[in-house]
């Protein structure tokens, strides 16, 4: 885990759900207040589900996601072939070697065969925010999950390598001190981009409440004291905001959810993904 704190904006970096979920799993008790888990909103119903949530991942519904995929790169490999072009050279062909020509080699005219490419050498960083506001309901997060989880499985599926990040960043709600408005920032590595594809934890960490509303919710606790007013730690936990661009040039950031329009149609959001990243053409 890496902390960095400025005057008004604190930002936790982990590496991995295991590490977060300890933090979140060891201040249960300040964020329940004595309540229980209620599935409509967190997605569980007891400290026992969430436990084995962030220890096994969830994958009931991870064969959805997988389905989405399949149909996504089925379109791909028919309208976004990716190919490339070898040289071979012989005694005839399209283009004349001119080195070769002037050194009297017999092979100096080269021809070109197509050949499938390699995307093996791509790493693409995808940040998708699990920041949702408190009005979404559970199948609404699951929905936009699907989206997200079928990206990843699709990119695993084509070749691609890919490092998975889970954002929760959030605002202070129109507080303002002398030094600014307050804002707190979550980010969970779910997977590296050497990583092997982990179906259960993508899902947890991309389609289930309780990722937020059950662990990070809680491991926002740990932050300094000065920070629990302005961001409502304890009751409101601030208003969801988009992740900060701070990755690699070329990563790709999925916004905040604050209402329930805020949800696409998953097979058209995942497509929508791919052009985004170049993968499919408009």
């Amino acid at each position: 885990m890496r902390v960095n704190q400025l005057s008004n904006e604190v930002e936790y970096v982990y590496d991995s759900i295991s590490e977060m979920a300890e933090v979140g799993l060891s201040y249960l008790d300040v964020f329940l207040k004595g309540r229980n888990f209620r599935e409509d909103w967190h997605g569980v119903n007891s400290r026992e589900e969430v436990r084995k949530l962030a220890s096994e991942g969830w994958i009931s519904e991870a064969e959805d996601a997988m389905e989405i995929a399949a149909e996504s790169v089925d379109l791909v490999d028919r309208e976004h072939d990716l190919t490339g072009f070898r040289s071979i050279w012989d005694v005839a062909g399209c283009e004349v070697d001119v080195g070769r020509y002037l050194a009297k080699e017999p092979e100096n005219m080269i021809n070109y065969e197509i050949v499938p490419t390699t995307r093996s050498g791509r790493v693409i960083v995808l940040c998708a925010s699990v920041a949702y506001s408190s009005v979404v309901s559970v199948d609404s997060i699951k929905k936009r999950g699907h989206g997200i989880a079928a990206l990843a499985f699709a990119l695993s599926k084509l070749g691609f390598s890919s490092e998975l990040w889970a954002d929760v960043s959030i605002n202070s709600e129109g507080k303002k001190s002398h030094e600014g408005k307050f804002s707190g920032r979550f980010r969970v590595q779910v997977k590296g981009s050497n990583d092997a594809v982990d179906p259960a934890f993508i899902m947890f960490a991309f389609c289930h409440p309780a990722m937020l509303r059950a662990l990070v919710l809680p491991a926002m606790h740990e932050i300094p004291s000065r920070f629990h007013g302005p961001l409502d730690i304890g009751r409101k936990y601030g208003l969801p905001a988009d992740p900060k661009e701070d990755l690699p040039d070329g990563a790709i950031y999925l916004p905040s959810v604050r209402s329930e329009v805020d949800v696409p149609n998953v097979q058209e959001a995942l497509l929508g993904y791919l052009r985004l990243l170049g993968i499919l053409e408009d």
